[in-house]
């Protein structure tokens, strides 16, 4: 894909976090990644499909099988590959692609490195990463999404946040615009959402279950048992739900701290512009006449105050 059509698609979900993180996120069996561009799900997966038929010369090949489109509303589908090396099938491969999402920032840039050091290929391509802030919006909408009244069991999706925790300084503001427009992407798509004001566990089996799913992650040090996640998700998360962005975020401190006075960043043209309406102020305000001075107050005459007497009330 990123041969192919590399400023077209985003990677997203756990091959992202490998990306960024390498050795320290979990193995994820499924390919998450976003068509950026396509009109619809149907152009999505049919440059998906082309992209799979590129011949990078290691002698794989992927054939489209099984295709399913998402039931949620969302612009998306699951593109199930067979994977033959010559005519022998080796694997299967699965793709979840979206399409006609938005993130609020840019994709990030990361060159793609191999878990097993290989010698070839030598010229890896870049990925464009699905932006942080939108990752974790993501997943924190994944831990009170219900569908047909069940909480949700996505257990890793905390430990990912936790991860991510770990890893990134962040900008409150952003992550709540991220969070608040996934959150209203999901709302308007039908599924039942309701994001608490503070961390909470989603629900009963979340204490019991969420271990296993912390021993997937190798970069995750101490937070492996629920006393420690519950503690860790509560300072991450619990400012990001409240109602004002909480600043920026520290992971070597694992703490929010008040955020700097923001100062604006002007391009060239900005600079230029406000150069230009500074030079017209400044001619328009040389040419004007002068101002006419008002006239002056005509003296009065200093009258006494009238005098009391026993029928007249004092002068003022």
């Amino acid at each position: 894909m990123f041969q192919a059509q590399p400023e077209r698609w985003i990677l997203k979900g756990g091959h992202a976090l490998l990306t960024r993180y390498h050795r320290a996120a979990r193995l994820s069996q499924d390919v998450d990644i976003q068509h950026d561009g396509a009109i619809g799900i149907k152009d999505a997966v049919t440059a998906l499909r082309a992209a799979a038929r590129s011949d990078l010369g290691d002698y794989l090949h992927f054939e489209p099988a099984r295709l399913s489109t998402h039931q949620n509303g969302a612009a998306g589908a699951k593109q199930k590959f067979d994977v033959y090396r010559g005519a022998h099938q080796v694997d299967t491969l699965r793709v979840d692609v979206v399409a006609v999402q938005r993130p609020i920032t840019a994709p990030d840039l990361r060159t793609i490195t191999p878990l097993i050091d290989l010698g070839w290929p030598a010229d890896w391509p870049q990925a464009r990463l699905y932006p942080i802030v939108d990752h974790l919006a993501d997943k924190v909408c994944a831990l009170y999404e219900r569908h047909r009244g069940i909480p949700s069991t996505r257990w890793r999706d905390l430990a990912d946040i936790l991860l991510i925790s770990r890893r990134e300084a962040l900008d409150g503001h952003a992550c709540q615009m991220a969070l608040r427009a996934e959150a209203q992407r999901r709302a308007q798509a039908g599924t039942d959402l309701h994001l608490p004001g503070s961390f909470e566990p989603p629900g009963p089996a979340w204490p019991a279950r969420y271990p296993t799913a912390a021993l997937q992650v190798p970069g995750l040090n101490g937070c492996t048992t629920w006393a420690q996640a519950a503690s860790a998700a509560a300072a991450f998360l619990t400012p990001l739900l409240a109602a004002h962005p909480p600043g920026h975020w520290n992971p070597a401190e694992a703490a929010w701290h008040p955020q700097p006075q923001r100062h604006l960043a002007l391009t060239p043209a900005h600079l230029a512009r406000l150069g230009a309406i500074t030079d017209a102020v400044t001619q328009r305000t040389a040419a004007a006449p002068a101002p006419v001075g008002r006239r002056p107050a005509r003296p009065r005459p200093d009258v006494p105050p009238p005098a009391a007497g026993p029928t007249m009330t004092p002068g003022r």
